[in-house]
């Protein structure tokens, strides 16, 4: 197990670290559908996303453009929020497509499910318990 001090501040042990076709897109719909902050960003010389760093709610995710050595990666996240509902919505008006429309689950959360603009699934609740 790592010693937490050896982590920076802001951070957990992991961070997911998303490689999309059209990383302005994804760095546009976080901020927008999301409220995401960003923290740091970095670009080729064509302009082009190196590394970006945005911190949605308590968390840090990363991304970059795919090039020949970073292929597109897709993934799944699942997303804490004050109102899933609202959240699901702001997604649908950012370019998101529905998986599943928002819904009480048998587990206690108010959840929704959509894909963004690049493919990475976003599991979107609200805790009811």
């Amino acid at each position: 197990m790592i010693d937490e001090q050896n982590i920076p501040s802001g951070y957990h042990s992991i961070t997911p670290y998303f490689t999309v076709r059209d990383a302005d897109r994804l760095l546009e719909f976080l901020t927008t559908a999301f409220k995401a902050t960003i923290i740091k960003e970095t670009r080729y010389d064509n302009k082009k996303i190196q590394h970006a760093r945005v911190r949605i709610g308590n968390s840090i995710l990363m991304l970059n453009e795919s090039t020949d050595t970073y292929p597109v990666n897709v993934s799944q996240m699942h997303l804490y929020v004050e109102d899933a509902d609202e959240t699901y919505t702001a997604a649908l008006q950012c370019g998101a497509t529905t998986l599943m429309e928002p819904n009480d689950r048998p587990h206690g959360d108010r959840m929704a499910g959509v894909e963004d603009p690049c493919g990475n699934i976003w599991w979107i609740a609200t805790s009811r318990r």
